[in-house]
């Protein structure tokens, strides 16, 4: 398959032995180009994974999502695509081509930057304003994680430079990716609301040593010194802003208090759920 240069590009992992895109549903003709992403590299020389929707292969091993990243972006440079649209998405997650389709046309018409589906609440996950609230279409936040990202094609071309190295992936949707949409003004951030996803497998622990000799939370420190580089030497004023400060100074690990009263309010929160 041919990939269309302007046309919407969405990236899906995949571990090489089980059925490809066994998480997507189609349900329709995509209105995007897919990348099936091999991260064992076991399809190498071959063109594309064995699915009926058409599709493009990537093979190559890798430790993390970071390294994805770091792929997918030397092959947009050697084939100079330039999609106007680039989500990454990972092999658990319950999504259809329509929903898809959806969340570009949202990301489009609502002039979105960085997007993301929102998480069922039966998902797995780790922060809360992921989750899904009904009753609207998108909300603005600060960043969406990296679990199926929707980035326009020049921001993710404006961080490419500054993925090589990490191989987690911890990091670029905190600091890097909101650091540079503040150094290049494509700053409009949403969870889409009216698309949702389900997140199927437990969260992976942070403890994992990579072969760069640094755990998902050395990689993220590194990626936060990173980017207060990047504002320091081109707009140490954004230090003044209530940006930075939720996004570099603001404190979002829960007190024992607020984990304590958290742990209680979630069976009264199902017991609600269950009476209505």
């Amino acid at each position: 398959m041919s990939l269309t240069p302007h046309r919407p590009l969405v990236l899906i992992s995949w571990n090489g032995s089980e059925a490809p895109l066994r998480c997507l549903l189609a349900d329709t003709t995509p209105q995007f180009d897919i990348v099936v992403f091999d991260y064992t590299a076991r399809w190498v020389g071959t063109h594309n994974a064995p699915h009926a929707l058409p599709n493009t292969l990537l093979s190559e091993r890798t430790q993390c999502k970071g390294d994805i990243y770091q792929a997918l972006a030397r092959h947009l440079q050697a084939t100079g695509l330039q999609p106007s649209f680039i989500s990454l998405i990972d092999d658990d997650v319950l999504i259809s081509v329509s929903d898809i389709n959806r969340l570009l046309h949202l990301a489009s018409y609502h002039g979105l930057h960085v997007s993301s589906a929102a998480l069922s609440h039966d998902s797995h996950y780790t922060h809360r304003w992921s989750l899904r609230q009904p009753n609207r279409v998108l909300r603005e936040v600060d960043w969406v994680e990296v679990m199926m990202p929707v980035y326009s094609g020049e921001l993710f071309a404006a961080c490419a430079p500054h993925f090589e190295g990490n191989v987690s992936s911890w990091g670029i949707d905190k600091y890097l990716v909101p650091t540079m949409q503040q150094l290049t003004g494509l700053t409009h951030t949403a969870i889409v609301d009216a698309v949702m996803a389900s997140h199927v497998r437990p969260i992976t622990s942070g403890d994992t040593v990579y072969r760069n000799g640094l755990t998902a939370g050395q990689e993220r420190d590194k990626m936060r010194q990173l980017c207060l580089g990047l504002i320091d030497q081109h707009k140490p004023e954004l230090r003044l802003t209530d940006w930075f400060r939720r996004i570099f100074q603001q404190r979002h690990v829960r007190t024992r208090w607020q984990q304590l009263a958290y742990g209680l309010g979630r069976p009264i929160r199902r017991w609600l759920d269950q009476s209505t």
